[in-house]
């Protein structure tokens, strides 16, 4: 069990970089699952690339996956931090049995 909520975790922090760095830079990024380091790593993708080529795309459509948070998630917003971005999409997707189910999936767990 405590390498699958390794797992989990590694999902929940590489998600919410991509996420944070797409926001910041609105380059899309795609989340797959390293087997020889045990972790997801995520990396940017051409923008010609289909979200259907990825392991898991992130892109403009996040915030259905992730849920409404509580934080600034517009990088025009006066309060926005990503630092702050970030623990909260962690925060949201390590309580998800959504994002639990997909980190299970993306590492071949399931």
């Amino acid at each position: 069990m405590k390498i699958e909520k390794d797992i989990h975790e590694s999902f929940c922090t590489a998600y919410a970089g991509a996420v944070v760095r797409f926001i910041v830079t609105g380059i899309n990024e795609d989340v797959s699952f390293d087997s020889k380091t045990q972790r997801f790593v995520s990396k940017e993708i051409d923008e010609d690339v289909p979200p259907s080529d990825c392991e898991w795309w992130v892109g403009d459509d996040w915030e259905t996956f992730v849920g409404p948070l509580a934080c600034a998630t517009d990088l025009a917003h006066p309060k926005f931090s990503e630092d702050v971005l970030s623990k909260a999409i962690i925060f949201a997707l390590r309580k998800s049995a959504t994002g639990k189910r997909m980190s299970q999936i993306l590492a071949g767990l399931d």
